[in-house]
């Protein structure tokens, strides 16, 4: 499901690889993804976001979002339909440690 391209390719540099490092170094595991709010895990594919879209001049990533939720959210335009606030229900490609996280025992 994820993109083959690189963050170069994608028009993202070294700087926007060294903001994701420092976003994943500080994120505390099983906070809410700011786009769906279902827990966020280090092991999960998680993309470094610009709460400023670059679409509309946003040049720094500062915050972590599901590489399915970022994908989602693209420009900007559409965060007022975001899960965490419609309530509306959203799939998220959760990988097997995080599924054993959830597990309800």
């Amino acid at each position: 499901m994820g993109s083959t391209r690189t963050t170069t390719q994608r028009g993202l540099g070294w700087a926007h690889q060294q903001q994701r490092e420092r976003l994943l170094k500080q994120h505390v595991d099983g906070t809410g993804c700011w786009w769906c709010g279902v827990p966020m895990f280090r092991s999960q594919d998680l993309d470094a976001d610009h709460t400023q879209a670059r679409a509309h001049g946003g040049k720094k990533a500062d915050r972590l979002l599901h590489r399915s939720c970022n994908r989602a959210r693209q420009d900007g335009s559409r965060d007022h339909l975001r899960p965490a606030v419609t309530g509306e229900a959203v799939e998220v490609d959760l990988d097997d440690r995080a599924r054993w996280c959830l597990l309800e025992w």
